[in-house]
């Protein structure tokens, strides 16, 4: 039997059909023929901006409906959901590694660093979406930056220093040995880095008709396992609306008992008020396994499952403080409590209204809290002032009284202070606690923006509340959350109890009350998220 197989060019398509030439052979005359697909012609945008699909099949599968070749090899993930009329998949041969690798230059390799060991703002180069969106997920300080061309291609231009570091799946750098001198490779777990469905999978792709090739495929090259997940991969990617620009990562493989499939979704998907979420589930079969993994991603309920699975953090201080964090904590997985030892009164703000009609285009309301997000109903913000919320949830609490946010934030005040836009002589209005937090005024003087804090509201401190004896990690968000908290004799030693103090003032409360904590290197809710990620690792691993 003679056989023409149809392949790209690529240095890894080529290992592929020669892979697939080797098995066939001595059973068979075997030759290749390289096509050149959209895909490969269009090298120089992601691959999302392209419109259509099947960039790197439609020209190979013409070719085999046409008869010009009678076998087509594909990496698996590149394919449709479904075949034309007409085609089939004639075998799908054993897996090779399905998770990723980082590449890194040796000088952007941070082992510190949380859940991806990467320097602070790396140059991380990648076009795929479901990347894109894991590595944001992950950190979002990272720089993500378009990247294409072949696997050959992306090694050198991250060791030229175009980019700190790149992510190829492990499968490609496996099987063409690349020569990564001067780069350091990092393997991500599949529990914290999904990959796409049917990652380090062939697809074999045949005409319907040839039943003769068909029985060669199937017992030359045939790995059912395989095969078994990957079918499951891909309908979950079909069930999801399926497609290139789908941020979807899902892996299925056999455990002790059954099947296992774990899943990554990012922001936006399937509508646009849906975060970013890992899904991890069970089945009997790869399909119940799959199909138990879309429901955890479909209903928008918390997973419970990323890189925090099973660490349980309690936010210490209000029933509403630290929603920014909570947010971020479930994202990746943790169960968040809300130990609520404070309270709130209103404050009487003489003429709030009032300073309110006096800003002016180029001046910005600044609301750093919910609490004083919910004290600004029915006020009126004119025209061409900036309204600033100190992150989405604060975002929320502003809508819910009437208020649009024209800025959200996404690091604490100190970072909504450095970056809040404010014209040229403008100033800023600061509706907040009696006790607030020097971030703001401090962030603002250094820019030399007037600040006008206006107080609305105190915290006092609650006779009784929520307590959570089973935390793994306890962070406490001000200095009048520590005081309540010993106050109310919430603070039994654990023995691996970790104690995280969100700013100065309040890791200094911390300390006057002699309890043992740690400190953020940074301000915010990213730089108290990755000292939680890295403490929870460490204690996971048994490091002192």
């Amino acid at each position: 039997m003679k056989i023409r197989i149809g392949t790209r060019g690529s240095d890894l398509a080529l290992w592929q059909a020669n892979y697939v030439k080797a098995c066939l052979e001595p059973g068979a005359e075997v030759e290749i023929i390289v096509i050149e697909t959209r895909g490969d012609a269009i090298d120089d945008v992601p691959l999302q901006s392209v419109e259509g699909k099947a960039f790197f099949t439609a020209e190979i599968e013409k070719a085999l409906l046409d008869g010009d070749i009678d076998l087509a090899v594909h990496s698996h993930k590149d394919l449709a959901t479904s075949s034309p009329g007409g085609l089939v998949i004639g075998a799908v041969p054993e897996r090779g590694p399905v998770e990723e690798v980082l590449l890194i230059r040796s000088e952007s390799h941070d082992l510190g660093a949380p859940m991806i060991p990467l320097k602070a703002e790396a140059r991380v180069g990648t076009s795929a979406p479901r990347r894109r969106a894991q590595l944001l997920t992950l950190r979002p300080d990272l720089n993500v930056a378009d990247l294409r061309g072949n696997v050959p291609t992306r090694v050198r231009r991250c060791q030229s220093g175009t980019y700190d570091a790149v992510i190829l799946a492990a499968a490609g750098v496996q099987r063409l040995d690349l020569n990564t001198d001067g780069l350091v490779r990092v393997s991500l777990p599949v529990d914290i880095f999904v990959p796409a469905p049917a990652q380090g999978a062939l697809a074999i792709q045949i005409r319907e008709e040839d039943q003769e090739l068909s029985k060669l495929c199937s017992s030359a090259l045939h790995h059912e396992q395989t095969a078994s997940s990957v079918r499951a991969e891909r309908l979950l990617l079909e069930r999801l609306g399926g497609g290139c620009s789908l941020p979807l990562g899902v892996h299925v493989h056999s455990q002790a008992e059954g099947f296992r499939a774990r899943a990554f979704l990012g922001s936006g998907c399937p509508s646009e008020a849906d975060g970013a979420r890992w899904g991890d589930a069970s089945g009997a079969t790869p399909l119940e396994a799959a199909d138990a993994v879309c429901t955890q991603l479909l209903e928008g309920e918390e997973t419970e499952a990323g890189p925090l699975a099973s660490v349980t953090v309690a936010l210490v201080g209000s029933s509403t403080d630290g929603t920014s964090l909570g947010e971020r904590l479930r994202e990746l997985g943790a169960r968040v409590k809300h130990e609520s030892v404070l309270g709130f009164e209103d404050v009487g703000a003489p003429d709030l209204s009032g300073k309110l009609a006096r800003l002016t285009s180029g001046d910005a309301l600044a609301v750093t809290s919910q609490e004083a997000a919910r004290r600004l109903s029915d006020v009126r913000v004119p025209a061409g002032v900036t309204v600033a919320a100190v992150g989405p949830a604060t975002a929320r609490a502003l809508s819910a009284v009437g208020l649009r946010a024209t800025y959200v934030g996404k690091g604490g005040a100190a970072e909504l202070a450095r970056n809040l836009p404010v014209g040229e002589g403008g100033r800023v209005l600061f509706p907040c606690a009696e006790a607030s937090r020097k971030e703001m005024a401090e962030g603002l003087a250094q820019r030399g923006v007037p600040l006008e804090k206006v107080v609305v509201y105190r915290t006092v401190q609650k006779a009784a509340g929520e307590h959570h004896e089973g935390a793994d990690v306890r962070v406490y968000m001000s200095p009048s959350a520590v005081t309540s908290s010993v106050a109310l004799g919430r603070e039994s030693e654990q023995d691996h109890l970790i104690r995280v103090g969100l700013g100065g003032a309040t890791c200094d409360a911390l300390q006057d009350e002699s309890l043992e904590h740690h400190r953020p290197s940074g301000s915010g809710p990213e730089a108290a998220l990755a000292l939680i990620a890295h403490l929870s690792a460490k204690q996971r691993k048994g490091g002192a």
